[in-house]
């Protein structure tokens, strides 16, 4: 007899068991199944990631000697920082007379404007007047049922 014809067989004597057998036993024999249940799947879950690891480590085995045989990265060029501007021999107060000369994008003027009370005024006008535009939108009456 195979071994799947005599779990099949077991299986079925479990079944059938389940409905004249004490809860108690039948509680065990479900146990007994489950814990052989998550056994098997335990030892499959290991033969499937054993393969992939043998799998694995062949490629990387593969791919080790064309690793080798690539080009070498070209290393960048040094990137050098731009130099500060020195203030004037002729300037008194040592202060860099055009600060335009540096062209990073932090030495430009930070242009900001502040709220007036005119313009919360202008905003809460248009508020209100958008507001005052849209209606509610009036209930529908619910679908006439008939009672005959």
């Amino acid at each position: 007899m195979d071994y799947k014809d005599e779990l099949r067989k077991w299986i079925d004597v479990v079944k059938q068991q389940s409905f004249s057998a004490p809860l108690a036993t039948t509680l065990d024999d479900l146990k007994t199944l489950t814990a052989a249940t998550k056994d098997l799947s335990d030892r499959v879950e290991m033969r499937v990631r054993k393969s992939l690891q043998q799998a694995d480590d062949k490629a990387k085995a593969k791919a080790k000697p064309k690793s080798k045989a690539s080009k070498k990265v070209k290393p960048f060029k040094a990137v050098k920082p731009p130099k500060p501007s020195t203030p004037n021999q002729n300037n008194p107060n040592n202060v860099v007379p055009n600060q335009q000369s540096n062209n990073l994008p932090t030495s430009n003027p930070t242009s900001s404007s502040a709220f007036t009370s005119a313009d919360l005024n202008r905003l809460r006008t248009d508020f209100v007047a958008n507001r005052s535009v849209i209606t509610p939108t009036p209930p529908t009456p619910p679908l006439s049922t008939s009672t005959d």
